[in-house]
C-alpha cells in the first residue's frame, strides 16, 4: 500500500507574504519571463511533507539513497556566514534587554515511518544527542481508537522502537487526527465522547510505557475552516487541560505540535488561534510550533527566515512562556512543476514532489543544476529541464530547500529567544552535515 500524508492541504496563506521574496532571479531562464517564480508562496500553507508513494523516495524527488561528496555546501559559505552573523545581530537590536542567546539548546525529533530504513541506521549514534524521539505513525481513528498506520511496517516500527529504548532518550509518540473534517471536533465537543479520547491516550501511553505523548490534531487549522475556530477552541482548551492533567498524574508529559499564531489576538491575521496557544501552555509540557511549510501549492521557501522569527515572536506574545516553546526544523524541501512543453499534453507527468538534505544533493548532480542562496529566506532553490522518459514532454522543475547551515540558522533564533528546544522534521531526512552543525549547540544532557 502507498503510504498516506494524514495532513489536509488547502488552507490559504495566514500571513502577508509580500517581504517574503526571495533575491531575485534564480537564473537566466526565470529573468527571461519563464514563471517560475509566479504564485510564490503558494496558498496551501502548512501541509505536511508527502510521504513517498511506497515508503522510499520516488520519481525526481531525488529520495533515493545516494549521499553525495556535498559540492553544494562549498557555494557562498561566506554568505551563510554572515547571514548567521546578520540574524544573532537583528535579535539584539530588536531585544535590546533581551538575555544572550543560550550556548546550548535541547533537540527532539519527529521519526516518520517512511524514514526507518535511514534512521534506524544511525539511532544508535544520533539518538543519544536528543531529548524527545516522537515515532510519527500512530492514528486517532475515533474517540476510543489509537492504531499504527496501515502504511507502516509494524517490524520497521518495532525494530526502532528497540533501538531507540536502549538510548536514554525519552519515547514520546506523535498522535494524528486521521478523522474526517470535523471529526475530532465533534469528539471534544461532547464532555463524553472527550472522556473517552483522554481516556483512550491514557492508555495508548500506558500499554507503550510512553514518557508522553505528542498531539499532532492539525483537522482545526486545515480541514475543519476557521469559521469552526470559535466553537471548538474552547473544546479543545478543555481537552488539553483535563488530558494533561492525567497524564501527570501518571507521571507522563504533554507535547502539542501545533502551526504558528502571530500575536496573542483572534483575528484573521493571528494565525492559527484555534489552538489558543496563550491558554494551553500552562498545562502542556511543550509546545511544538511547526515553523515551516510556507509554501506548499506553488514555488517558495520553505520557512523563510523572517516568517519563522515571527512565529517565535507570536508564540512567546500569546504564551509568555519561552520556557514551553520548542521551535520545528525543516530538513526538507519541495520539487515543484512549473512549465510544460506542448508535448506534455496527455502524457502521465510528475506533479509536485519533496526532497530532503540527505538526497538532493544527488537530485542536483543528476540534473545539473546550480543551486542559488538566498540571505533573505536562508534557503537554497535551483530550477532545472525533465524530459519525461518515451516522450518529447519536457517539465521545467523549481525546488527549494532548507540544508544543514539553514537549520543552523533557525537553531540560532531558537536560541536567542531563550526556547525550550528545538525539533527536527524529520530524523532521516538528515546527513552527516546536519549533525556536524548542529551538535555544537545540542544539548545533550
Amino acid at each position: 500500500m502507498e503510504p498516506v500524508d494524514p495532513t489536509p492541504v488547502g488552507e490559504p496563506l495566514l500571513i502577508d507574504a509580500a517581504g517574503f521574496a526571495d533575491d531575485g532571479p534564480l537564473d537566466d531562464e526565470q529573468a527571461d519571463g519563464d514563471p517560475l517564480g509566479d504564485g510564490l508562496l503558494g496558498e496551501d500553507l502548512f501541509a505536511e511533507v508527502a510521504a513517498p508513494s511506497n515508503g522510499s523516495p520516488t520519481g525526481d524527488s531525488g529520495d533515493d539513497q545516494a549521499r553525495v561528496s556535498g559540492s553544494r555546501r562549498r557555494w557562498l559559505l561566506t554568505g551563510l556566514a554572515a547571514t548567521v552573523a546578520a540574524v544573532a545581530i537583528a535579535a539584539f537590536v530588536v531585544r535590546e534587554d533581551a538575555p544572550p542567546p543560550k550556548p546550548d539548546i535541547p533537540l527532539d525529533a519527529w521519526v516518520p515511518y517512511w524514514t526507518l530504513d535511514a534512521s534506524t541506521e544511525v539511532a544508535a549514534q544520533r539518538i543519544p544527542s536528543m531529548r524527545d524521539v516522537s515515532p510519527f505513525w500512530f492514528n486517532a481513528t475515533g474517540a476510543g481508537e489509537v492504531v499504527i498506520d496501515p502504511n507502516a511496517s509494524i517490524e520497521a516500527t518495532e525494530a526502532f522502537l528497540d533501538v531507540a529504548r536502549s538510548s536514554g532518550a525519552s519515547i514520546v509518540p506523535s498522535i494524528v487526527d486521521a478523522l474526517p473534517a470535523g471529526g475530532m471536533a465533534a469528539i471534544l465537543a461532547d464532555p463524553e465522547t472527550r472522556q473517552t479520547h483522554v481516556d483512550a491516550l491514557l492508555e495508548f501511553a500506558s500499554n507503550g510505557d510512553y514518557a508522553g505523548i505528542d498531539l499532532d490534531y492539525e483537522q482545526f487549522a486545515f480541514a475543519d475552516g476557521s469559521d469552526t475556530w470559535e466553537a471548538t477552541r474552547p473544546n479543545w482548551v478543555a481537552f488539553i487541560e483535563q488530558l494533561a492533567s492525567e497524564l501527570h498524574a501518571d507521571g507522563r508529559t504533554l507535547t502539542v505540535s501545533i502551526p504558528p499564531v502571530y500575536d496573542a489576538d483572534r483575528t484573521p491575521d493571528s494565525g492559527f488561534w484555534v489552538y489558543d496557544h496563550g491558554a494551553i501552555a500552562e498545562h502542556v509540557d511543550a509546545i511544538r510550533i511547526m515553523a515551516y511549510d510556507f509554501s506548499v501549492g506553488d514555488p517558495g521557501p520553505i520557512a523563510p527566515l523572517e516568517f519563522v522569527e515571527r512565529a517565535i515572536d507570536g508564540a512567546l506574545e500569546a504564551t509568555d512562556a519561552p520556557e514551553k516553546i520548542v521551535l520545528g526544523l525543516p530538513a526538507y524541501g519541495r520539487n515543484w512543476a512549473t512549465a510544460a512543453s506542448p508535448e506534455c499534453a496527455g502524457v502521465d507527468v510528475e506533479g509536485t514532489t519533496s526532497v530532503n538534505i540527505r538526497t538532493v544533493d544527488e537530485l542536483i548532480d543528476r540534473r545539473g543544476a546550480t543551486p542559488t542562496f538566498s540571505e533573505a529566506t536562508g534557503e537554497w532553490s535551483f530550477t532545472y529541464d525533465l524530459t519525461v522518459d518515451g516522450s518529447a514532454c519536457v517539465q521545467t522543475r523549481q525546488v527549494h530547500y532548507v540544508d544543514a547551515e539553514g537549520i543552523g540558522l533557525r537553531m540560532d533564533l531558537a536560541r536567542a529567544n531563550q526556547l525550550a528546544g528545538v525539533s527536527l522534521w524529520a530524523f532521516g531526512f538528515e546527513d552527516e552535515s546536519v549533525w556536524e552543525t548542529i551538535l555544537p549547540t545540542v544539548n545533550e544532557t
